[in-house]
């Protein structure tokens, strides 16, 4: 299912290029090559896209396509055959033959950006480059005088002079938008050579900014400015509403753009996807955070073959364990921590532990007091299989059994079948993470003595808050202040000093082996290691 808006995500070479490929051939009239075949395949290659026929096209179809039957869907499927020499699609409807001019009127306008490997070329004017696919829509929606029975020379004249009259407009606009970024443009200039009805025309776009005594071509300018172009030439392309009845398909809109701008490309799309319809490949977190759910694919390869898998679940889901999209689409696993402070000291631990973790691509993310009862986590599972849970224990003493809302938690996701573990120390439960730290990296990252090691059950946090209180700036007798400060997190900090004393741990040769056997477990379950 396409939407307005949809996203395919997944690794390279994984086939997300073959998809909008194949929807901007079927429907463009493109060849394949014999490159673009499975190796060593004889096997034909069919394309087929589904159609929804809006009610106001039923009786124009009907009189003009000899196999429709009003139905409110249509298949058209484009074989191809392999050869030694690019060739174009035969076209079925119904699995009866239909030339492509008989559709082509009622395909939708796909324009295509691809991935941009060399920004330059692409900002060139020529067959299938990007200035060409977003400029010469802009001209068409412009421009409206037809052609008269006049000589070629009038033609060519009134031609370059109608061209010249409609890209002020364009120069105007592109000035304003590239002046939102760069402060220093002061003109934009596009420049019409002499037309040749051999090359039709071949404009060339130049930036003069404040700096420069004159324009110089966007192609010698660095590659933010000449992204930048393309951003704002979208812009343009979205306020004139020629998206209307377009499909735009964009590979990697990220290339090149700093995170705000890749912010403003976003905005400009899901504007677009409002009249037409966007669908873009992607690595980029922003994109996928911002992407719709249920038009959101992960494609993953199975027996050289290509799969797609899909969130199924409510949105919500992600929202109660504070997961974005892209913890989920764009990582090869998750685990799923109880806070913030969990979250770096299990990162220490692990990146010790593991000394290629980085590469793993796992994400560490604090559930927090997330409320999960109403959802069910296996709808993460489904995009993404690899996922655990690490949970405090929060018992008080030996004799403590876990409180009810850990069981519950521990059983939700044991039925969705994520495994849950708990810290430990020496095999037995302890209360919290906190619970794990050493005396003597204690010491050497708080300058902190303690009387004796950490219990199992201590409430740490609270204990290093006092030794924390005792040794500063205050009245130790005055327990109303150091109640109030601790409450507020003002004496032992547990990110900025949980972190401290995880990495001293690391430093003296202190990581609990119950970390490195529960690390060790989540990569082999996860199959990573």
């Amino acid at each position: 299912k396409i939407g307005k808006f949809t996203t395919l995500i997944g690794k390279n070479d994984v086939g997300k290029s073959n998809v909008i490929r194949a929807i901007h051939v079927a429907c463009k009239n493109q060849s394949l090559s014999i490159e673009d075949f499975h190796k060593g395949t004889k096997e034909n290659c069919e394309i087929i896209l589904l159609f929804r026929v809006p009610d106001s096209l039923k009786e124009e179809l009907a009189m003009n396509i000899k196999q429709y039957n009003g139905d409110s869907e249509i298949e058209i499927k484009a074989v191809f055959q392999p050869d030694e020499k690019p060739k174009k699609g035969t076209y079925f409807l119904k699995n009866e033959k239909i030339t492509y001019r008989t559709l082509e009127k009622y395909f939708p306008h796909v324009l295509f950006i691809p991935a941009v490997k060399s920004v330059d070329d692409e900002l060139k004017f020529g067959r299938d480059t990007i200035t060409s696919e977003l400029f010469l829509p802009l001209i068409e929606k412009t421009s409206e005088e037809k052609a008269r029975t006049e000589s070629v020379s009038t033609l060519k004249r009134k031609l370059k002079d109608a061209i010249q009259r409609e890209t002020r407009a364009i120069r105007s606009s592109l000035r304003r938008e590239l002046s939102k970024m760069w402060d220093e443009i002061e003109d934009v200039v596009i420049d019409i050579p002499e037309l040749k009805l051999e090359k039709a025309f071949n404009p060339e776009i130049k930036i003069k900014d404040k700096y420069m005594r004159k324009e110089i071509s966007i192609v010698h300018r660095g590659s933010g400015m000449q992204r930048h172009l393309i951003l704002a030439m979208l812009e343009i392309y979205r306020k004139q509403e020629i998206g209307k009845g377009y499909i735009l398909l964009i590979e990697e809109p990220e290339i090149y753009l700093h995170i705000g701008a890749q912010k403003g490309m976003c905005s400009i799309l899901k504007d677009i996807s409002k009249e037409g319809q966007v669908i873009i490949s992607t690595h980029s977190n922003i994109f996928v955070d911002k992407s719709d759910l249920s038009t959101t694919y992960l494609l993953i390869k199975e027996n050289g073959e290509t799969k797609l898998r899909k969130f199924e679940g409510d949105k919500e889901i992600l929202e109660e364990l504070g997961i974005s999209p892209s913890d989920i689409f764009l990582t090869n696993g998750v685990i799923l921590v109880e806070g913030p402070s969990d979250v770096e000291i299990v990162k220490i631990f692990a990146d010790a532990i593991s000394k290629n973790w980085d590469e793993y691509n796992m994400a560490v993310l604090p559930i927090g007091g997330s409320n999960i009862e109403h959802h069910d986590p296996a709808t993460l599972l489904k995009v993404n299989p690899n996922i655990a849970v690490i949970l405090d224990s929060d018992v008080k003493s030996e004799s403590s059994k876990l409180p009810a809302t850990k069981e519950d938690l521990k059983q939700k996701f044991e039925n969705a079948g994520i495994t849950v573990y708990f810290w430990k120390k020496n095999g037995k439960y302890i209360r919290t993470i906190e619970n794990l730290f050493t005396t003597e990296a204690i010491k050497q990252a708080l300058n902190i003595e303690l009387d004796s090691e950490i219990g199992f059950y201590e409430d740490v946090p609270l204990k290093l808050s006092r030794e924390l209180f005792k040794i500063g700036d205050y009245d130790p007798n005055n327990e109303e202040l150091f109640a109030e400060l601790h409450k507020k997190g003002e004496l032992y900090k547990k990110i900025r000093h949980g972190k401290k004393i995880a990495k001293k741990m690391v430093e003296i040769n202190q990581v609990p082996e119950d970390v490195k056997y529960i690390i060790c477990k989540i990569t082999e379950k996860l199959d990573i290691s």
